[in-house]
This record gives C-alpha cells, sequence and structure tokens, in this order.
C-alpha cells in the first residue's frame, strides 16, 4: 500500500476508504471517520452516507453522536485523577465507598460488598453481573433489551438497572475470579464519583478531566448537562431498524455510557491520555494500562474480550504492527490511539447490530497504514 504524503491525498483515500467500507456493509447508515497525527500535519475526518434514514440528509464531518461505552475511558481517567488527588483509593471497598441503600441491594443479589474494590469495578473482576449483557447475548430471557422494546421512552435511574443486575442474573465469581466486562460495575463506579465529589456525573467527568484545557467543545452527558451553543449535526444511530435517538439516553447514561460527542473530541480526548496530559503522573496512566493478563474470562459472558487486552477501563489491541489503546461503543464508535506512533483514529459505523463478519478496528488497522 503506498504511503500518502499531504493532507489532500490523504483526505481522498480515506472518502475513498469509507465509502468502499459502507458500499461492503449495506446495514450501516453512514461512516465517519477521523485520523489525527500532529506530528506529521494530519487532521483529516471525512464522512459518507446519511445522517438520517427518515430525510436522507447527508452526513457531514463534525457530527455528533452516542459515545455508549467509549464513555467508560472518561469515566476511568476520571476516577484516576480523583485517585491522585487522594479522594479515593483502588483498594477501597464498596462498605466503603457506597450508600447503604446500594449495599443493601447489591447484598440481596449475593455479593460480598466488604471484599469487592474499586479497583475491581475498573477491572472488570468484581464478578457483578451485567444487567445489560442481552446486548451480547441475544438468548437471554426477559432481558434488558426486551424492557427498553417495551417502553423505549422509559427514564431509568441507576438504581433501577442495579436491581435489574440483581433479579435478572447471578454473580460471575467471587471478587478477582474472573475478568466479565459489566456496565453494572461503571454504573457503581458513577454512584461512587458523583458521592465523593457532590456533583452529577457529567460535571464530575468534566472538571476532573478539565474538559476545557482539554479543547472538548462537543462533549456533554446527554440529557444531564445542558446542550452546547453550537450544536453539530446528528448522527443518527440504529439497532438494527430502530432509531437510537427515539431510545432515552437512560438506558445507558449513569457512568457506563452517556456521553454525547464528536470524532474530534474523542479524539483530542484519547491522545491526550496517552500522551499524559489527562493524568497527572505517569505511574497512574501505567496503573490504568495494566491489563488483567493471568484472570480467566468468565464463560458466562457473551463477550470474546481477551482479559490480557483489557485495563482499567481502557483496551490494548495490536495493530498495524503498533499497540494501541482505546474503546469501542455499542452504537458503532471505535477509538483507538497509537502513542509511539502518535495516531490517533476514530471510526463511527452507526449500527449495534452487525455480522460476525464485520470487525469494528479493520477501518482503524486499514486508515493506519495509508499514512504509513
Amino acid at each position: 500500500m503506498p504511503v500518502l504524503s499531504n493532507n489532500e491525498e490523504i483526505t481522498a483515500a480515506l472518502q475513498d476508504l469509507a465509502e468502499r467500507d459502507l458500499a461492503a456493509w449495506p446495514q450501516m447508515p453512514a461512516r465517519l471517520l477521523l485520523v489525527l497525527a500532529p506530528d506529521r500535519g494530519i487532521d483529516v475526518e471525512v464522512s459518507t452516507g446519511v445522517a438520517d434514514r427518515s430525510t436522507g440528509a447527508s452526513l457531514r464531518p463534525g457530527s455528533r453522536f452516542r459515545l455508549a461505552s467509549v464513555t467508560k475511558s472518561f469515566v476511568g481517567a476520571a476516577t484516576l485523577r480523583m485517585v491522585e488527588d487522594g479522594g479515593l483509593s483502588l483498594e477501597e471497598t464498596l462498605d466503603d465507598l457506597l450508600p447503604r441503600d446500594y449495599l443493601d441491594v447489591l447484598r440481596s443479589g449475593g455479593y460480598e460488598t466488604a471484599s469487592i474494590t474499586l479497583h475491581h469495578l475498573l477491572a472488570h473482576t468484581s464478578g457483578i453481573y451485567d444487567f445489560a449483557a442481552s446486548a451480547y447475548d441475544p438468548s437471554i430471557p426477559d432481558s434488558f433489551d426486551d424492557a427498553i422494546a417495551r417502553d423505549p421512552t422509559h427514564r431509568w435511574t441507576r438504581m433501577e438497572q442495579i436491581e435489574f443486575a440483581m433479579t435478572h442474573g447471578k454473580p460471575y465469581g467471587p471478587p478477582g475470579a474472573f475478568f466479565a466486562y459489566s456496565d453494572t460495575n461503571a454504573c457503581l463506579v458513577g454512584e461512587i464519583l458523583e458521592g465523593k465529589t457532590g456533583l452529577d456525573l457529567g460535571a464530575a467527568m468534566r472538571t476532573m478531566l478539565d474538559y476545557e484545557g482539554l479543547g472538548l467543545r462537543s462533549t456533554w452527558l446527554e440529557s444531564i448537562e445542558p446542550e452546547p451553543n453550537e450544536l453539530p449535526q446528528l448522527s443518527h444511530q440504529y439497532e438494527a431498524d430502530a432509531d437510537v435517538a427515539g431510545i432515552d439516553p437512560s438506558v445507558d447514561l449513569y457512568g457506563g455510557g452517556g456521553l454525547m460527542s464528536t470524532c474530534r473530541d474523542v479524539a483530542t480526548f484519547f491522545r491526550a491520555l496517552l500522551h499524559g496530559e489527562v493524568l497527572r503522573k505517569a505511574e497512574t496512566l501505567a496503573t490504568m494500562l495494566t491489563t488483567s493478563e493471568g484472570v480467566p474470562r468468565s464463560p458466562e459472558t457473551g463477550l470474546d474480550d481477551s482479559p490480557s487486552d483489557a485495563a482499567l477501563y481502557i483496551f490494548k489491541a495490536e495493530l498495524d504492527g503498533a499497540t494501541w489503546w482505546g474503546h469501542d461503543g455499542y452504537w458503532g464508535t471505535t477509538a483507538f490511539t497509537c502513542s509511539e506512533r502518535d495516531v490517533t483514529i476514530v471510526a463511527g459505523h452507526q449500527q449495534a447490530k452487525m455480522p460476525k463478519e464485520f470487525h469494528r478496528a479493520e477501518i482503524v488497522e486499514r486508515a493506519s497504514g495509508l499514512i504509513g
């Protein structure tokens, strides 16, 4: 593959890549693709497809969309900033961190709250059942997805989602025994952040991560924080044929997801995080990037994430001969950065239900190969 040398050539090649990818996967309504490599003067975002299937409006670069689980990396970084400031310890247990009503609900589900630490929550090794497990295992009966389908506009509370986990699933195992990705973990971390800061989760992340200092202009916790004055175009996302915009954001809002943002803001955040510009201490970043290698994956989940790639709300990927760090989002977002090459790539395919043959990170690897 020839290595491209200027933004004009790169823009054309990335546009072609996005259009060919859209044609190959007709399930997708659109493609967003941003490549940021400041040391090489590369800063390109392209788009193709429609912003809204109902109107057929063309999607434009810079559009906003729901980040879903990409939010977890922001939550994890905000939590570790509090650890740096002495407001939290990774070894504190839920008994020390959560209000009594949450502890009572967790204990009713069979969890030993005195043995589960903040680190367990961030590493997905708490053993706590994922209330959103049906997103990855549609065979689950009476699932969270079923509840959403019955009433997509229901305004969920965090406590309702924790209670759902207690009544619809059993523990994956004792704390530290298994790796099992769980949105319930992140909801509990969100509760901890709110309790320690006295702020809602959106304000807590904004404050701890210093959105303004990082230059994040179009990132906010949907329905919790006010929208920006200059609102970018909405890139509608879909779950099969259902428009996600018609689903109340509270289904994925309290720590596991919830941020609305743009490719540019997401790229800016991940690049700054891996360049040591979000966390104050190098050892804190090293802690965030320490994976759960050696911890077996729970056989009870519908996911195939490898513990050896899973760190604290961020994942490692070997792409194009280098190590990248980032996260995927259920509604169709992939964001990864390679600090050794200073390349950050964010892509959106805006469709939750894709065939098994579709690999989210493939476009990251192909885009990386274009710039060398």
